[in-house]
């Protein structure tokens, strides 16, 4: 068999590359969704008031808009590092597995972001638009706080998944093994 034909098949190093690397996005990425359904169901969506075709936080105050960021974090630092170790257990080939933990983290935080928020309540400033003055609308899930302007993904919280990640798979590779690696039969 050739070495075109066993990169086809996966039987040769090519292959086996490859599937590491979709291996690990595929954790991540079902990671991520996990996370962001668990970020949706253990949030209270804020109530604010619309008012002049805009929504206003009611009450207002940066604790009640940091709820969801801070509640972000703390799922997807742990999630991270959690999918890093899992990911480091494979060994061999860790420059790969390094790469491919890093751009699925990046990836999986942006699933967990979207599962979320799409899972939350909708947008209020859109659903203040045509609502008469006073009517009380839940706020929507996001990562930044309800100002006008703000883009809701715009936040460093996206950070918090990779960097526990990051944490994970450098335990794995810089700690003494814990009896995960294969044993000499020689």
């Amino acid at each position: 068999m050739s070495a075109a034909m066993d990169d086809v098949t996966g039987a040769g190093t090519g292959g086996r590359l490859v599937r590491r690397v979709l291996a690990v996005l595929a954790l991540f990425v079902a990671g991520g969704a996990a996370g962001g359904v668990l970020w949706e169901r253990l949030w209270d969506a804020p109530t604010g008031v619309a008012f002049k075709g805009r929504w206003y936080l009611e009450p207002a105050g940066p604790d009640l808009s940091f709820e969801s960021i801070a509640l972000f974090v703390v799922i997807a630092f742990p999630l991270g590092l959690v999918l890093g170790v899992l990911a480091g257990l494979w060994r061999g080939r860790e420059t790969v597995t390094l790469v491919a933990v890093l751009v699925a983290s990046g990836v999986a935080a942006a699933v967990m972001y979207g599962v979320g928020s799409a899972l939350g309540p909708p947008d209020p400033q859109a659903l203040a638009a045509g609502r008469p003055d006073y009517t009380t609308l839940p706020g929507d899930l996001g990562l930044t706080a309800p100002d006008e302007g703000r883009v809701t993904w715009h936040a460093t919280a996206l950070v918090a998944l990779p960097a526990g990640a990051m944490a994970g798979l450098v335990c794995c590779y810089l700690l003494p093994d814990w009896g995960f690696a294969r044993r000499s039969r020689g």
